[in-house]
């Protein structure tokens, strides 16, 4: 298998949740989230963190936390997916490290991964409503890479979602943080998760 293909099936994996899975915690409204080999996240006062159920037993589970909470009058609801790649993906992995100085490379991203995205999703009756160019943004204090997309995962659940993934490197390991929402939501959840991300603690 090629490098760009390897690369794309990882950010697939992303969207998809099909991530490694990991042990997760909770944290209360205004308090401090720790997301294992990521970082501390400081949630607003009005929102809460739980760790998602239903995962147990599932492999390709991920740590997946839903985010909860009431603002201004208006419940809001997230699922916020952590993950990191365990394989040994040699010179791809490289990739990611030049996607920090190198805007062809971000352009390579977007323009692999869109097609092997929608064939994806097309499997499970899903598919991509809209997608946009992979950019970079401040990450922890770093710029990273992040992917958004609009899409919908399953014909059997047809709710448009948005996903947001930020795409670093832990050590030699590509992983990654993602947010998904309702898509009639993303205006709301957009640059809260933007800050939040950007002043995560190591």
């Amino acid at each position: 298998m090629n490098t760009s293909k390897i690369l794309s099936l990882i950010l697939i994996c992303a969207f998809m949740m099909t991530i490694q899975f990991q042990s997760v915690s909770s944290a209360e409204p205004g308090g401090a989230l720790a997301v294992s080999g990521v970082g501390t996240i400081n949630l607003p006062d009005w929102l809460e963190a739980k760790a998602a159920k239903g995962l147990e037993g599932q492999q390709n589970a991920g740590q997946q936390f839903d985010l909860i909470g009431l603002s201004k009058e208006t419940w809001h609801y997230a699922r916020l997916i952590s993950y990191k790649v365990e394989q040994d993906l040699g010179p791809a992995a490289l990739l990611f490290s030049m996607a920090d100085s190198n805007p062809q490379v971000l352009e390579l991203m977007s323009g692999l991964i869109r097609p092997m995205l929608t064939k994806n999703l097309e499997e499970n009756g899903g598919k991509v409503l809209e997608w946009y160019p992979a950019k970079k943004a401040s990450f922890g204090g770093r710029n990273v890479p992040v992917l958004t997309a609009r899409l919908i995962m399953t014909d059997k659940v047809p709710l448009p979602m948005f996903a947001t993934v930020y795409v670093f490197m832990q050590g030699d390991r590509p992983s990654g943080l993602g947010i998904f929402c309702p898509d009639s939501d993303r205006l709301f959840w957009t640059p809260l998760f933007s800050q939040m991300v950007s002043q995560m603690k190591p």
